[in-house]
C-alpha cells in the first residue's frame, strides 16, 4: 500500500529529530518507508516543502496538547501559560533530542507558527480587548511580535540550554499585550524580545 502525505511527513519528521533536519534527505525517507523518491515529490515539490508541513503536523499536535492543559480563566492568563507550556516543550524536546538543530531557513519555521498559533493568539487578543486586560493597537502585528519573542527564546534555549529566558520571556510578552512599559523587562528576554514590544505600544499611543 503505497504511503500517504502524512506518513510521509511524519517518516521525514521521526528521521529530522534524530539525525537533524539539515542531514535528512528525501533518500533517507524513501528507504525508510521503501517506496520511490519520485512518490515523495508527487506530494511535496521539494525537501522544503516536506520540512514545512511535517513542522505543520508537529505543531497542530502541540497545540492540541496545550489548549488541552489550560486552566486560567482570563485572556492574559491563559497566553501566558500557551507561552510557559510551549518554551517547556521546546526545552523537554531539546533535552531528549540534544542533536535537532533549529529550522533552516527560519521563515519556514515562522509561517508554520502564524498559522497554527497565530490563530490562537489572535483569538485570544481579540478576547483580551473586549474585557479591557489588552491594550494594542494592531491584533495582527501583536500576534507577530508574542510568536517572535517566542521563537527568540527557543533559539536561546537550544543555543545555550544554561540559560533561562523563560520567565522574562512571559514578563515581555505580558507588557506587550497590557501596553505596559517594557522598560523594567529583565536584560535576559533580549534585545529582539524588547523591540518589538516598544514599537507596538508606540502604535497605541497614534491610535
Amino acid at each position: 500500500m503505497p504511503a500517504t502525505k502524512d506518513e510521509i511527513a511524519l517518516s521525514f519528521m521521526a528521521l529530522a529529530v534524530h539525525f537533524g533536519f539539515r542531514r535528512t534527505a528525501v533518500e533517507d525517507v524513501a528507504r525508510q518507508l521503501k517506496i520511490s523518491k519520485k512518490t515523495i515529490y508527487e506530494y511535496f515539490p521539494s525537501k522544503d516543502a516536506l520540512l514545512e508541513y511535517a513542522l505543520e503536523l508537529a505543531a497542530l499536535e502541540q497545540r492540541r496538547r496545550v489548549e488541552s492543559l489550560l486552566t486560567e480563566t482570563t485572556a492574559l492568563g491563559r497566553s501566558l501559560e500557551v507561552t510557559r507550556i510551549a518554551l517547556s516543550d521546546a526545552r523537554a524536546g531539546f533535552a531528549q533530542n540534544p542533536g535537532v538543530d533549529l529550522v533552516e531557513p527560519p521563515e519556514i519555521q515562522t509561517r508554520v507558527n502564524d498559522r497554527v498559533y497565530g490563530p490562537m493568539i489572535r483569538d485570544l487578543l481579540a478576547e483580551g480587548i473586549a474585557t479591557g486586560e489588552f491594550k494594542i493597537a494592531d491584533v495582527d502585528l501583536t500576534s507577530r511580535f508574542v510568536q517572535a519573542i517566542g521563537m527568540e527564546a527557543v533559539r536561546r534555549i537550544h543555543d545555550d540550554p544554561e540559560s533561562l529566558p523563560e520567565e522574562a520571556t512571559v514578563e515581555a510578552i505580558r507588557r506587550l499585550m497590557t501596553g505596559e512599559s517594557i522598560a523594567s523587562v529583565p536584560e535576559s528576554a533580549g534585545d529582539d524580545a524588547a523591540a518589538p514590544a516598544k514599537s507596538s505600544k508606540k502604535k497605541a499611543k497614534k491610535k
